[in-house]
């Protein structure tokens, strides 16, 4: 099984909620979501995609 390298604050953007992967970093207003609300990469800002049925 792989590790994921990646950020951890950038987990928490992507699924649009707070999953408190930081810790103490998480209560505070220094969290990435707080700071930015949109999903990571380069089309984030634009408008967030409906979930469907199917996942």
């Amino acid at each position: 099984m792989g590790r994921y390298t990646d950020s951890i604050c950038r987990q928490c953007r992507r699924e649009g909620e707070k999953l408190f992967l930081k810790g103490d970093r998480c209560y505070s207003e220094k969290c990435a979501i707080e700071k930015r609300a949109y999903v990571p990469g380069q089309h984030g800002q634009g408008r967030r995609s409906k979930p469907t049925e199917y996942g």
